[in-house]
């Protein structure tokens, strides 16, 4: 499906939404909205709130005020396993990997939010309980080959290198089938050549039909895969648009450089 036809198709809508710790405005009556197949960047200075902004979308904190909706459902406050099932999945800035779990087995842990795995049933091998892990285990299957992490499925996720690491945490958050995708810095610390080869899974990703939402310090990622930009400053939209628009907007390149006067 070609992305001008979704222009018109909210699948995240952020309301006025707000957040304060000790009294500290993180998030301040913050408001935007990501169109459904998009690639969205959410960039702004170190201490602007995104992260923040992002636990808030997924759950991890609530808002003071405020609401977050996804397509037509309020998902504010929802805890965060609710919020996945809804079709909501994130990855974090610092990489969260189980050190004593196999790529395989890490991945696996991310279908379980849609197979309901209970307890009595997976102890008792019940005829359902077989069902659904077969179904799981093909699509952990499919999602390593789609990842490019099938030949290592049988190594220990946290001995990968950096920017494999990254790639079965993306798998793992592919596993709930999300319809919105969050990325926190998915490529800070990586090398020119780990970095473009994420950016090509961004694409593959989004060409999958998946909408992502993406936080980055790294402007030529930004500006190369975002359809659209909303930069933040301490917790506040200063400026939406397109990569050209945004790189000229000067309350951008004041929050990022500082005011430059006019002789100087």
């Amino acid at each position: 499906m070609n992305k001008s036809d979704m222009t018109d198709t909210a699948i995240l809508t952020v309301k006025g939404l707000s957040k304060s710790f000790g009294g500290v405005k993180a998030v301040n009556d913050l408001t935007f909205s990501v169109q459904k197949n998009h690639i969205h960047a959410i960039i702004g200075p170190n201490g602007a709130g995104k992260s923040t902004l992002f636990n808030l979308i997924t759950g991890i904190i609530s808002p003071d005020d405020g609401e977050v909706r996804f397509f037509n459902n309020n998902i504010t406050s929802l805890r965060s396993d609710r919020i996945a099932q809804h079709g909501v999945s994130r990855t974090f800035q610092n990489i969260r990997l189980f050190p004593d779990m196999t790529v395989f087995e890490t991945v696996l842990i991310g279908t379980y939010l849609l197979t309901g795995a209970k307890l009595v049933p997976a102890i008792l091998l019940t005829k359902s309980f077989r069902e659904k892990e077969k179904t799981a285990r093909k699509s952990v299957e499919e999602i390593l080959k789609f990842v490019g992490l099938w030949d290592v499925r049988d190594e220990y996720a946290a001995q990968l290198s950096y920017g494999n690491q990254r790639r079965v945490e993306i798998a793992r958050a592919l596993a709930t089938k999300p319809q919105l995708l969050l990325l926190d810095e998915p490529t800070a610390g990586m090398n020119p050549k780990e970095t473009k080869e994420l950016m090509n899974l961004f694409t593959a990703v989004n060409e999958e039909g998946i909408t992502i939402l993406i936080i980055a310090h790294d402007m030529n990622l930004v500006n190369t895969l975002s359809d659209q930009i909303t930069v933040i400053n301490f917790g506040e939209k200063l400026v939406e648009g397109t990569a050209d628009v945004i790189q000229k907007h000067p309350a951008v390149i004041e929050a990022y450089m500082g005011k430059v006067e006019a002789n100087a």
